[in-house]
């Protein structure tokens, strides 16, 4: 794609909503479980009310087409690498030396776009918008995501002209990813006992 606002002017034009939702990348487990998690009744929901969900990573090529096969996501997933969509909508960036994969040429260029959920109606209004600060208490970014239902019921009260869009509730959390994704909460404890050894 040579230029990746442009695509998406022409996906949010063609439909009522498009969802985008931001993912640090292929590597994350607590992305892994999100983006696994929204690949369900939300996705399904969000077809028949008319739209479609992007996923939206900093990461190469090569790391977004990991995510989507890898995790076998029955939709889109991009690479922003040059943050495009991330400045755009004001998502947070960590620089590429704070990342985990610093050391590796040819990822996040640019730095590393953080979670967060943007979802638009076919004029490009933002009806719905999530995204990290990351902090030490979220994790530096991987925790604290709002969990489909959330974001179902955000969405509904900004189609509704109920007001705000709260996005209150259930976070994504450890024990979420391990009674959820047991695989991926795995990934996360091996990283994390490599961190204290």
């Amino acid at each position: 794609m040579t230029d990746l606002s442009l695509w998406l002017d022409d996906q949010i034009a063609s439909r009522p909503l498009t969802a985008l939702v931001f993912f640090r990348g292929s590597w994350c487990p607590f992305c892994q479980g999100y983006l696994k998690e929204l690949n369900s009744d939300f996705l399904r929901d969000l077809r028949a009310a008319g739209g479609e969900m992007i996923a939206v990573t900093a990461q190469s090529l090569a790391g977004a087409e990991a995510a989507k096969t890898g995790w076998a996501l029955d939709y889109d997933a991009v690479s922003d690498a040059p943050l495009a969509l991330a400045n755009r909508f004001d998502i947070a960036i960590t620089p590429k030396a704070q990342t985990p994969l610093a050391g590796v040429e040819g990822e996040y260029p640019n730095g590393m776009s953080q979670p967060g959920v943007v979802i638009l109606d076919q004029t490009g209004k933002v009806l719905v918008r999530w995204a990290i600060n990351p902090s030490e208490m979220n994790g530096g970014g991987a925790l604290d995501r709002p969990l489909p239902p959330v974001l179902w019921a955000a969405l509904q009260s900004a189609l509704n002209g109920d007001g705000p869009a709260s996005l209150d509730g259930p976070r994504l959390d450890p024990t979420w990813l391990k009674d959820n994704y047991p695989d991926a909460y795995k990934i996360f404890e091996a990283f994390m006992a490599a961190q204290t050894a």
